[in-house]
């Protein structure tokens, strides 16, 4: 192995004396927020040095580089594309000398220009939760359901900061809301792709955002941020209803939310209307449908077929049923099943439309998955095609194997059994570990499964053409494993000065890793007072 160990790592930190001018960022409490995986890039914001370090991994060496934000983050999450990280940073109070105030910032920093700094939008609270859009226009900032902190005195747990990310920060800009609340505070937000209102005098497309809380779901126009939210009322039943998950038709501008404790899938359709009418300055409002048979929903699934049909496939283990709703005409026909279904995965060639659903009871650890054939599952005429799989162990989770037809299976609660079920040929193959799989990740391309447990010193994989398992020994224990965009494997040791391990690919032999150490302190020293 290659190993590449900062000058600053030979100077003996605890033997120095220190004077009053040293950078405050050495006397803050510290917490390393990562490693984030980007596309080639491994990232980490550090809530003492108030930056953000990079590590591209496109080249042969390791390319390391750093962006300055706030001081003390609370939270960082990726864009979907892996282009942008957002950051959220709490600020600070100045208390000695030598301190500047800092308000709480929203930071979108460009993971892929080096030349482009971050950008910071004035927040105003120190939410600790994000929601970004699809094509990442819009960003919401909020707070989690945990309750307040030890910083601070009152905390608005219905404030949410909407920030425009395709303009500069201003007055304007993020929007600062209090969205109404019936005893209930936000436990998520989801937004929308672009969507167009059918009906409304604006055919632009626009961002929804659907805010999850119990027993209501609130509709708001993110795109327009100052017009008024819109609150649908779930609870019209005596238990608490708690709405867990939405998929949408961007297409139709709906959109499909599961909800605990709910009769059916509750489609809610966005339709033009008056602006004036409304007196909330929108110009939709929401037309609400049940769809399905009555059952409780426990997993949802919406996909377009080869017509560009949208299908939504819901389990209902109360009627012991699948339910297979055409979202355009909500007409539905049930397939039996008996075990209580409540995780559905969906499986397709590259561009093309799913072919095959996977079925398969987790809560209730049955030893046995199902598969349906989605060709023609529309049409009332044809059989529906449920065949049941036996295993040998109980099933704890299911995971689909990307751009391929796998499903990797976990057999036991600690991991160390493993199941890689090929959906062409519906047989299953066990692996078994040497402890627990508490890290995991498959190449790009799902060639390979890769693998690795904090006792053991070694990288596991598991090439998914043969299923031939092989494995790399790396000096010190791993804590994490990431595989990126270009195939190559970081493995993070959890130190906090930066430790990693930076393997080529799953063929590669130990010449041809590099480790690192001490990353996460470069340029310490030159940090200004």
């Amino acid at each position: 192995m290659k190993k590449l160990i900062l000058p600053l790592l030979a100077i003996s930190l605890a033997a120095c004396t220190w004077d009053d001018d040293r950078p405050i960022g050495w006397e803050r409490d510290r917490t390393v927020l990562g490693p984030i995986p980007l596309k080639t890039q491994v990232a980490y914001v550090d809530s003492a040095l108030d930056r953000v370090t990079l590590l591209d991994l496109a080249a042969d060496v390791p390319v390391l580089s750093t962006r300055d934000i706030g001081r003390r983050a609370i939270t960082a999450t990726p864009s979907a594309d892996k282009h942008y990280l957002f950051v959220i940073t709490r600020g600070e109070e100045a208390i000695v000398e030598g301190q500047i105030d800092e308000d709480p910032q929203f930071w979108s920093v460009d993971t892929q220009s080096a030349d482009a700094a971050p950008v910071a939008y004035a927040i105003g609270s120190p939410f600790d939760r994000i929601a970004i859009s699809p094509d990442n226009s819009i960003a919401i900032a909020y707070f989690s359901a945990a309750g307040p902190d030890s910083t601070g005195f009152f905390r608005n747990p219905n404030e949410l900061a909407i920030i425009d990310l395709t303009k500069p920060p201003g007055a304007d800009n993020p929007t600062l809301k209090t969205i109404r609340s019936f005893g209930s505070v936000p436990e998520g937000i989801v937004l929308s792709p672009p969507m167009s209102v059918p009906g409304s005098a604006d055919a632009a497309a626009r961002t929804f955002a659907f805010v999850l809380s119990q027993n209501n779901l609130t509709v708001l126009d993110a795109t327009h941020a100052t017009r008024r939210e819109i609150s649908i009322r779930l609870d019209l039943a005596a238990a608490a209803v708690m709405p867990k998950e939405i998929v949408f038709a961007p297409h139709t501008a709906s959109a499909y939310v599961r909800s605990d404790n709910a009769r059916d899938v509750l489609q809610v359709l966005l339709i033009g209307a008056d602006a004036s009418a409304e007196g909330n300055g929108n110009d939709y409002r929401p037309q609400l449908a049940e769809l399905g048979a009555g059952g409780g929903p426990t997993d949802i699934a919406v996909y377009d077929d080869a017509r560009g049909r949208r299908t939504i496939l819901a389990a209902t283990p109360n009627t012991g049923e699948i339910v297979v709703i055409d979202a355009d005409t909500a007409q539905f026909r049930a397939i039996r099943v008996s075990d209580p279904i409540d995780r559905i995965l969906l499986f397709s060639a590259p561009g093309e439309p799913p072919h095959k659903a996977l079925f398969a009871s987790i809560s209730s650890k049955m030893s046995r998955v199902h598969v349906l054939d989605l060709q023609d599952i529309d049409n009332p005429l044809t059989q529906a095609r449920l065949r049941r799989i036996d295993l040998d162990q109980s099933v704890r989770d299911v995971v689909p194997v990307p751009g391929r037809d796998f499903a990797m299976l976990v057999h036991d609660d600690n991991r160390t059994v493993i199941g890689l079920l090929d959906m062409e040929t519906e047989s299953t193959s066990p692996l078994l570990g040497v402890g627990r799989l508490d890290s995991y990740d498959f190449s790009p391309d799902g060639s390979f499964l890769i693998g690795a447990t904090p006792n053991v010193a070694r990288v596991g994989f598991v090439a998914l053409d043969n299923l031939h398992p092989t494995d790399f020994r790396l000096d010190d224990m791993p804590a994490r494993v990431i595989s990126t965009a270009n195939a190559k494997i970081f493995v993070d040791h959890g130190d906090p000065l930066g430790h990693a391990t930076i393997i080529p690919s799953p063929t590669s032999e130990r010449a041809d890793a590099i480790v690192l150490a001490g990353f996460l302190t470069s340029n310490l020293l030159d940090a200004e007072p």
